[in-house]
């Protein structure tokens, strides 16, 4: 892997995806400079207050002045962030995580044989425990590939999948967490039901799920057989799963991830 060291990465758009990213690109040692540009002028002094990020005042001057550019701002913005990078330098690596905008879309507003790879990451990079989704433009070498698996591990896991999954990916990872959080609440929901005040049972549900989530991708076990050795014979816990069974729990997950993915496809039908 090439590495970030020597690099300039500007980051358009200082909101919760942006600043994750600035986040994590400050917790790594030895990174890259970060620049950032955002409309509101508040939100970029923030992350030079506490990542000690450059501030742009336009979106040429980052762009002037960074080698890697993440688009990190809202799909109705892009239009005009495209417009403003048609003029952009040779050998600049474009990276996006604008939800729905394909790269083939996005090439025919920018320079010809424009280095661009496509992201989807997810909340989670907030706190360093993303799941970022990357899939290679038309132009995209190698080394671009790699400089952006690089990029985004400072803000959790990685993985390089083809775009043609990406609607499928956003429903999945994407809107994933909003899934987890939900399942978490009602886990706590349960535990006050049944007498734990609201602040442990809070607490006892959230580490349940990162432990669970841990064991998955630290044992390499399928989550049935993880299950399997929790749920003994006549015991509680698979009385608790008839019951989730009972009402449709898997059905009603699977169905939340394919209805957040048609929705990812129909947005990217409308671009």
């Amino acid at each position: 892997m090439m590495g970030l060291a020597g690099h300039t990465v500007g980051v358009i758009g200082a909101g919760n995806m942006g600043g994750a990213i600035v986040a994590g690109l400050a917790r790594a040692s030895g990174g890259a400079r970060v620049r950032c540009f955002d409309t509101d002028g508040k939100k970029s002094e923030a992350l030079a207050r506490d990542f000690g990020a450059d501030v742009s005042r336009s979106i040429g001057e980052l762009a002037g002045a960074s080698d890697i550019i993440i688009i990190a701002v809202k799909p109705d913005a892009l239009p005009s962030v495209l417009k403003e990078l048609k003029g952009l330098p040779a050998g600049r690596l474009l990276v996006s995580i604008v939800a729905g905008a394909s790269t083939e879309s996005m090439e025919k507003a920018l320079p010809p044989a424009q280095k661009l790879v496509r992201a989807m990451p997810n909340t989670p990079a907030l706190v360093g425990e993303g799941m970022t989704v990357l899939a290679a433009g038309a132009h995209a070498d190698a080394d671009s590939m790699a400089l952006a698996e690089e990029l985004f591990s400072h803000t959790g896991k990685t993985l390089v999948l083809p775009e043609r999954l990406m609607d499928a990916v956003t429903g999945l990872s994407g809107s994933g967490p909003a899934f987890v959080f939900t399942m978490i609440q009602a886990m706590a929901d349960g535990g006050v039901k049944t007498g734990i005040p609201r602040e442990r049972a809070l607490l006892l549900a959230a580490q349940t799920v990162l432990g669970a989530a841990r064991m998955v991708l630290e044992t390499g076990d399928d989550p049935a057989v993880l299950r399997g050795r929790v749920a003994s014979p006549g015991g509680t816990t698979i009385e608790g799963l008839h019951a989730l069974e009972r009402a449709g729990f898997s059905g009603i997950v699977m169905d939340a991830v394919e209805a957040a993915a048609l929705k990812s496809a129909r947005l990217g039908e409308k671009k």
